[in-house]
């Protein structure tokens, strides 16, 4: 393979380009203390410390390998002892006839059926090292989605507040005019509607905001109490993207598809080399009461195959690496859909964003400004104002959903072209 896991975990770790400077946590650092900032490379950090789902595909790794280990055994001899002629009739009724037989028998596989169940059995522990490197990088994305979600949450609450405070303002100025004659009392109910539904658009905002640190705490086994959110890189455009147009031929989704296609080849041939009996050779000293002699004997003994030949379990094993190369095609094709789809997305967020960056929301506030001043003048009515002030906020949380909906492609592409460890093939 062409490139390491590690790799995967660095293009991971480099997502938060804007706080490169401070160091990860390692696995054996205690949790952060309450007051440090979390960054997004600590916050993968300690997912892939403390995940259950990495923990059991980890486990299964370790299984996978023992099984290795123990595919390669040779079956066990067995030790027999074996008493005739006694308590029976006749002269057999006492011991004086007694025939005592110490044998050792020994079962000898035949059909390569060792070596199969070391190639299954090794074909089994790649497909459980894919399973890892899948689970670390779903990992790695649910977390990068986690903290986005997170940091666009506390975007739109700081925005609620200042939504929330401006009409405070502006209620307290029309009253003022209404007191001195200048406005209307319908301008003054107005306003003060337009602040309730400021405050309910800010509680609505603090309780997705809550879960959306619940959410990332659950991920990265914090106390959503204890977060304090880097988002210094969320309003960032320029970052690199590390995925070429030339898409890796061996992503971690189809290198574990390709495992499943070798290890049904190999579970294939264990349940062929079945189909073939093996030899249990034995051999023995019997010993004769009556005379005090000894006699060597030995045996073989070779199964029969009249109604068992394992055709049963060989079709069935067929027809799974049938069913594993389908799949191996589907998910080429279902990968290829799924990169053309977040790179359009990617895209699409990226211009959305750039545009309401660079042009729709200075415009919008310059409006705002203009409609304010106006305003005071007595130039504009109050619902010029409130539709210019809506218009700026409803900017504004669209550009924040925008870079929210960037940083999420941005991770789903990345996931998609991720790479699994070298090991065997």
């Amino acid at each position: 393979m062409r490139s390491h896991f590690a790799a995967a975990l660095a293009i991971g770790i480099a997502w938060a380009p804007a706080v490169g400077a401070q160091q990860p946590p390692t696995a054996a650092q205690s949790p952060l203390p309450s007051s440090s900032i979390l960054t997004p490379e600590a916050a993968i950090t300690r997912a892939l410390d403390v995940a259950p789902r990495a923990a059991a595909a980890a486990a299964r790794l370790d299984a996978a390998a023992g099984t290795l280990d123990q595919a390669g055994v040779l079956p066990n001899p067995e030790f027999g002892v074996e008493v005739e002629n006694f308590k029976g009739s006749g002269p057999f009724s006492g011991f004086d006839n007694v025939e005592t037989t110490y044998g050792l028998s020994q079962t000898i596989e035949l059909g390569g059926k060792r070596g199969a169940r070391v190639d299954a059995a090794r074909a089994a522990r790649l497909a459980a090292r894919h399973d890892l490197a899948a689970a670390q990088l779903d990992l790695i994305r649910d977390v990068r989605a986690a903290f986005a979600e997170a940091v666009a949450a506390e975007r739109n609450v700081g925005l609620a507040e200042e939504r929330v405070r401006l009409a405070q303002e502006v209620e307290r100025s029309i009253q003022a005019r209404v007191e001195a004659g200048r406005e209307t009392t319908v301008q003054a109910s107005r306003a003060e509607i337009a602040r309730r539904q400021a405050e309910v658009a800010l509680e609505q905002a603090r309780r997705r905001a809550a879960a959306g640190r619940q959410a990332l705490g659950g991920l990265i086994g914090m106390d959503q109490a204890a977060l304090k959110l880097d988002g210094t890189w969320f309003g960032r455009l320029d970052v690199p993207i590390p995925v070429s147009e030339a898409f890796p031929a061996e992503t971690a989704d189809l290198l574990r598809r390709e495992a499943d296609v070798l290890q049904g080849r190999a579970e294939l041939e264990v349940e062929r080399s079945r189909a073939v009996p093996d030899i249990t050779v034995s051999a023995g000293v019997r010993q004769f009461h009556e005379t005090d002699d000894n006699a060597f004997l030995v045996g073989v003994s070779i199964p029969i195959p009249v109604f068992d030949r394992n055709r049963g379990a060989i079709a069935r094993a067929r027809a799974e690496v049938v069913a594993a190369e389908a799949e191996l095609a589907a998910e080429r094709l279902d990968l290829s859909r799924r990169v053309t789809a977040a790179r359009a997305n990617l895209d699409a967020a990226r211009d959305t964003a750039s545009a309401l960056q660079a042009q729709i929301i200075p415009v919008a506030e310059q409006a705002y400004r203009a409609a304010q001043e106006g305003y005071r003048q007595g130039k504009f009515s109050y619902l010029e104002v409130l539709d210019a002030q809506r218009t700026l906020f409803d900017a504004q949380r669209d550009l924040v959903d925008a870079l929210q909906g960037f940083h999420n492609a941005r991770a789903d592409l990345e996931r998609l072209s991720a790479t699994a460890p070298s090991g065997e093939r």
